[in-house]
């Protein structure tokens, strides 16, 4: 079994035996915060361990505060009588589990952190780019964070870059459609009602601006997520598939495809 790093904090984001710890009571809170991202940033975390067994109440707000500045895969470990459970998982908690807690148990979370118990039998789709559980905004993919809405993508070391509108529209809509080639044409389409005829016009400049802001954020790797199949269009690479499993993209991809087809 591949060897994971695991984090656990306090609801408070305090890490038990960090050096915020110790003062938690009369610590300043976005000291702690700044500290417990620092310490998943560095340490490339691949799930944190969200103790609210002896919650005060904040947990939603931690999970929250988690999601808004990572993509982090969080598992929250509270008591079996905790009626904020289905609350946890909405605000963004990939499962919740009680003490003592199964090793076997947490992998599985880890592995399809979307699914219920019931539907972990290893045969869950390959994941694409996702909505963040909790908001209909949030689009995860290799370690990125866009937030639509806010016009904001933040790349996997924390940095972050503002979009204009149609770039984000741009990203998002190739981002959630790994795999599949779309002709100039049909991107303007989907993301600029009516402005289809001006597709090679419009698109292009945006994906040239969308590569220097990814690879701003994450080098190389970043620029190459959006390939280009020459005299066919344009492609977000299936290397996007990000860490953070997610439910199919299956039939909005096969949507797409059919309407890529149609208008190349």
């Amino acid at each position: 079994m591949a060897t994971s790093t695991v984090v656990m904090a306090r609801e408070d984001l305090t890490i038990p035996g960090g050096s915020e710890a110790a003062g938690r009571e009369t610590a300043d809170p976005q000291r702690i915060e700044n500290e417990f991202f620092k310490t998943i940033e560095q340490n490339k975390v691949d799930a944190v361990l969200l103790d609210l067994t002896t919650s005060r109440g904040q947990g939603v707000a931690a999970i929250r505060r988690i999601r808004q500045r990572s993509a982090v895969p969080i598992l929250v470990v509270c008591r079996p009588e905790d009626t904020q459970m289905p609350a946890y998982q909405e605000a963004g908690a990939a499962a919740c589990m009680s003490p003592p807690i199964d090793l076997m148990q947490m992998k599985k979370a880890l592995d399809h952190p979307d699914q219920g118990p019931d539907q972990r039998d290893g045969n869950a789709p390959a994941p694409t780019a996702m909505a963040l559980p909790g908001t209909s905004e949030a689009v995860s993919f290799a370690g990125f964070l866009l937030w639509p809405d806010e016009n904001r993508l933040i790349g996997p070391g924390g940095g972050e870059v503002a979009l204009s509108e149609i770039e984000t529209r741009v990203l998002r809509h190739l981002a959630e459609t790994p795999g599949v080639v779309w002709p100039a044409k049909a991107i303007a389409g989907a993301v600029a009602a009516g402005q289809a005829d001006e597709g090679d016009q419009q698109v292009a400049p945006v994906i040239a601006r969308l590569r220097k802001k990814l690879a701003k954020l994450d080098g190389l790797a970043g620029q190459q997520l959006i390939k280009t199949e020459i005299g066919r269009g344009y492609m977000f690479a299936a290397a996007a598939v990000p860490a953070w499993p997610g439910t199919s993209n299956a039939q909005s991809t096969s949507d797409a495809q059919s309407t890529s087809n149609a208008q190349s």
